[in-house]
């Protein structure tokens, strides 16, 4: 429940939040340094978590570091980069076991978190820049990481799609920034952009676990307590409500199966309640086995490989995306919004809606199963300003009508179709 979530002021910018949960044997502590997406500073924040966890004060290189997490039971370090709307979050963390199974009573809280701070605090920058060997391995890492992104049609199309509605909105920028942008980098810059970040970067640290968190908050409130930062605040993402004339935009590689994306705007509907709504409508519209789109599209008409929908409350973009062959593009696009004008109409049983809900509902509650899931539901909660538990979400999707559902539908306009298709010459089947 969203009562349990206890948050309390560490320093200027830095919050701790703790969620305690007695069926963990280990607990998770993050520190998740917040700030806007930027096109100047995305790929250099995107390789630092990877370099962070390099090494830091006291354990001068990678070897010295895992032994020393060998010796906390084989605790892993965390290093990862998200997004939340318009924000890139880099993220420092360990998962330990719990004080109350160490053989010889060791303060494993205590120790991880002397360690995460280390190495958010302490990186391994001499002369104002990372090591050149560590930082040439993690660039290139980071190229062929966006590189997969590229060569992942699928991905690619929706990232395009979703580029292409941004209009200048930082949250469309992709979270490891372009491989033109990693290659610019240099160890003094990538150290310059650390030195940054930690300057003007929220800081929000999330313990999730069994264990007590006493420990791990008077280490972090130490460790940040002296430090002179100019923290922002979380940036919101731009909202446009309504979709004027579509754009269309087609891009030709040397693919078989031809990638669609249909983009949509869902309206002015920023309420709580409304949200749900839109959730709930674009599962019976293509996010379950049981949808419009994968019972009728893809099955009954044979016109996707796959096709599904998606719903960002944060952006108030919902997507659809589906694989699909040249000669069934325009019969698919047909097909896909006259599905939305069935839910639109009301035309769908009662039946399929609750056994939607039900499906939405299992997936809250698969929430609580693990501490990195916890850790991100309330993470990206924070950031929104409206923090609530996977089961008060659970009570508010099983509040949302029947109307309210086709109202939500009613307030989805097509805003941008990306298409990805072969090339007019291509040899490909």
């Amino acid at each position: 429940m969203a009562a349990d979530l206890m948050r309390t002021a560490l320093a200027e910018g830095v919050s701790l939040s703790v969620l305690r949960d007695p069926k963990f044997k280990h607990n998770r502590l993050s520190v998740n340094l917040i700030t806007p997406m930027d096109t100047e500073t995305v790929s250099a924040n995107a390789l630092l978590p990877c370099l962070m966890r390099k090494g830091c004060k006291g354990y001068e290189d990678f070897t010295s570091l895992n032994r020393r997490l060998d010796e906390l039971y084989g605790a892993a370090l965390i290093g990862d980069v998200g997004k939340s709307g318009a924000n890139q979050i880099v993220t420092i963390g360990i998962k330990t076991l719990d004080d109350r199974f160490s053989f010889e009573g060791e303060a494993l809280v205590r120790e991880g978190a002397q360690l995460v701070s280390q190495a958010v605090l302490a990186p391994l920058i001499r002369d104002g820049a990372f090591p050149e060997q560590d930082f040439r391995l993690e660039q290139q890492f980071l190229i062929d990481t966006i590189e997969a992104q590229i060569n992942d049609k699928r991905t690619y199309a929706v990232a395009r799609c979703r580029e292409l509605m941004g209009r200048g909105d930082p949250a469309a920028l992709l979270k490891y920034g372009t491989v033109g942008q990693a290659r610019a980098l240099t160890a003094q810059s990538a150290a310059q952009a650390y030195a940054r970040l930690l300057d003007n970067a929220a800081i929000e640290i999330l313990f999730v676990g069994s264990g007590d968190p006493s420990e791990a908050s008077r280490v972090m409130k130490g460790a940040f307590a002296g430090l002179k930062r100019h923290p922002g605040g979380f940036l919101p993402a731009q909202i446009v409500e309504r979709a004027q004339q579509p754009q269309e935009t087609v891009e030709r590689f040397d693919v078989a199966q031809s990638k669609m994306v249909l983009g949509f705007r869902t309206g002015g509907w920023r309420q709580p309640q409304q949200q749900t709504a839109m959730r709930l409508m674009t599962a019976l519209y293509g996010g379950t086995p049981s949808s419009k789109l994968f019972l009728n599209v893809r099955e009954k008409l044979s016109l996707c490989y796959y096709c599904a929908a998606r719903y960002d409350r944060v952006s108030g973009i919902l997507m659809v995306d589906c694989g699909v062959e040249q000669k069934n593009i325009g019969a698919a696009r047909e097909e896909i919004l006259r599905q939305l004008e069935e839910i639109r109409q009301g035309r769908f049983e009662d039946e399929t809606l609750e056994n939607t809900r039900l499906q939405l509902k299992n997936s809250l509650r698969a929430v609580s199963d693990a501490p990195g899931s916890l850790e991100d539901w309330y993470l990206g909660r924070i950031i929104e300003g409206r923090i609530v538990s996977p089961e008060q979400e659970i009570r508010a999707l099983e509040a949302v009508t029947r109307d309210e559902v086709i109202e939500a539908a009613r307030q989805v306009t097509l805003d941008t179709v990306y298409l990805l298709t072969a090339k007019e010459d291509s040899d490909v089947n």
